[in-house]
């Protein structure tokens, strides 16, 4: 399963902490492409600089190109922000130029834009800032790339994925992340079972160019607390030692390709899936299969270890 059997991208998504540093430190050299998570938008159209200089002196040593994240994160207030910043022509212009000197200033390969909580109803004005970022900085040779929310279908009117027309945003960007994951959130289920990667990956190769896509990975896990609104997020570490605490088996699960195991803790159920070397591995199998140039993966400092032993040909 190694990576390197086809020259798959091996591109990571990196955000400032310390088990994400230190894993940026020990596999850089290992990285295509690196995604740190940096660059905030605010409502006049300006961005504020999250970067880090740890990260920044680690990617510099590795010589990394970096295609740097323009988030929405920034704003407690993320759906008013980002409608207001993508519907007003004069701050969609201000946000391109800033992204443009941005790029300028820090030398960067290109940008990736990682917009979230987009109202569907701004579809045309999310597509209109895409084009006119990837005329400006075409122009200028850096790349325009983009990271969309999982679709199984086109459709305009879904709450959280509406505003983004997969077509649209293939013929305009460079490359197109595409966040495969979270197929359970609200309730207990995968992280990303293999037969949800596949019809996504089925829908995406039908309306935007193979070699666009880069496959989102996910390397965390969740726990879900029966009663609770929203589930845990763990690293894989912390997956394992929750298991080995509770005292419960971890069990791979063959449909879905995924471990999980469940547990009770002051009389509540818990339940928790999470990725590991197998499913990765799994997963790597279908971007061949798929033809696909490459992956992205949410995020360093949070994988199974094990997952860097594929590059040496495990």
């Amino acid at each position: 399963m190694a990576l390197q059997e086809r020259q798959v991208e091996n591109n990571w998504y990196y955000v400032p902490d310390p088990p994400g540093l230190a894993s940026l430190r020990s596999h850089g050299g290992q990285l295509r492409y690196i995604l740190p998570f940096w660059f905030g938008v605010t409502e006049t159209g300006s961005l504020v600089d999250q970067a880090d200089t740890e990260g920044l002196a680690a990617i510099r040593q590795y010589n990394l190109p970096v295609l740097a994240i323009v988030h929405n994160y920034s704003s407690p207030q993320y759906r008013p922000l980002i409608h207001r910043l993508l519907t007003t022509p004069s701050l969609r212009q201000t946000l391109v130029n800033n992204i443009l000197t941005l790029m300028y200033r820090w030398g960067f390969a290109g940008v990736n834009i990682d917009f979230e909580f987009v109202p569907p109803e701004d579809r045309p004005f999310l597509t209109g800032f895409m084009r006119q970022l990837s005329q400006a900085l075409r122009a200028a040779s850096y790349l325009t790339t983009i990271s969309v929310p999982a679709e199984l279908e086109d459709n305009p009117r879904h709450p959280f994925s509406g505003a983004f027309s997969y077509p649209e945003l293939g013929a305009l960007s460079d490359q197109v992340y595409i966040l495969a994951y979270d197929e359970h959130f609200a309730t207990p289920g995968p992280i990303a079972s293999i037969g949800f990667v596949r019809r996504v990956l089925d829908y995406a190769v039908s309306v935007i160019p193979r070699e666009k896509i880069r496959l989102g990975m996910a390397v965390y896990g969740y726990d879900w607390a029966e009663g609770a609104p929203i589930p845990i997020t763990l690293s894989h570490s912390q997956a394992v030692e929750l298991a080995r605490r509770v005292g419960a088996t971890i069990y791979y699960d063959q449909a879905a390709q995924e471990s999980t195991f469940s547990y009770v803790e002051d009389n509540i159920p818990h339940v928790v899936w999470f990725e590991d070397v197998r499913s990765f591995s799994t997963k790597l199998g279908l971007v061949r299969e798929y033809n696909l140039p490459g992956i992205g993966v949410w995020r360093l400092g949070l994988e199974d270890p094990r997952i860097w032993e594929l590059r040496a040909g495990g």
